[in-house]
């Protein structure tokens, strides 16, 4: 059966999810975070292609992988529920295949590299912790879904509700939408003395990194669905680094 090279399978843009009778609506409140929790939100650089191959290079251009075509187009969403469903069938599979195979090249070094096998699937994969569920969970695989840490939560969200052009709207409105969310995700990200996150919308992926405990964000360039191909990040790709950064059991957490 034919393969290709890791670096291929990760690097193809998503097909486009178009939107049909959607409704608008504020993002996700709860009273244990809200927008004022951000202190401060920088750039995060090194969250890039040139830093994946770098790091990741050798494994990415040798390990092999059936590929995974999209064969057709997605039905479109109104909903974030709809959005979830799409997430499972385009994206999460894929991810959980690239770990796969990711962790199978590197098992001889995992001891040394001081890395866990990872796994993406949803938040509830994860320990549970005030009945709060981020949508996403990067797991150690085998542990006990009661205990285990989420060591990279992430959330979902609806283009109409949030874009990571909020943050430089003049509308104070749709400013407080954009830390909303970061709030949320920086919220489960202390549940789990986690380091990084993530949140992804049917339009971008940005993932998050956590520098304090006193609101400080790192949010990396934008990654729009349309992206991949030679030399560009791709959604599957950041997730994948996601994942990779997760796995690191000296670099995961941030108590």
């Amino acid at each position: 059966m034919a393969t290709q090279p890791l670096l291929h399978y990760l690097s193809v843009p998503l097909p486009t999810i178009g939107q049909q009778d959607t409704v608008p609506g504020r993002n996700t409140m709860n009273l244990r975070y809200g927008p004022d929790d951000i202190s401060e939100v920088v750039p995060w650089p090194e969250f890039s292609y040139d830093t994946i191959i770098h790091r990741y290079g050798v494994v990415l251009n040798q390990q092999q992988i059936r590929p995974d075509p999209f064969d057709f187009p997605p039905r479109p969403i109104r909903d974030e529920p709809m959005f979830t469903l799409r997430c499972s069938n385009l994206i999460f599979d894929r991810i959980r295949r690239a770990l796969h195979v990711t962790f199978q090249f590197l098992r001889p070094q995992l001891n040394i590299l001081r890395l866990s096998e990872v796994s993406l699937d949803g938040g509830s994969s994860a320990e549970i912790i005030d009945q709060f569920r981020p949508d996403t969970a990067f797991s150690v695989i085998g542990g006990s879904y009661a205990t285990n840490p989420n060591r990279a939560p992430g959330d979902l969200k609806v283009s109409w509700k949030w874009h990571s052009s909020m943050h430089f709207e003049r509308n104070p409105a749709l400013r407080t939408e954009y830390f909303q969310v970061l709030a949320q995700v920086n919220f489960y990200m202390m549940q789990h003395g986690a380091r990084h996150g993530a949140i992804l919308t049917d339009k971008e992926f940005v993932a998050v990194k956590r520098l304090d405990a006193n609101g400080r964000i790192a949010v990396s360039e934008s990654i729009l669905w349309s992206g991949g191909g030679e030399g560009r990040l791709s959604v599957l790709m950041g997730l994948w680094y996601l994942g990779m950064l997760s796995a690191e059991d000296e670099n995961w957490a941030l108590q």
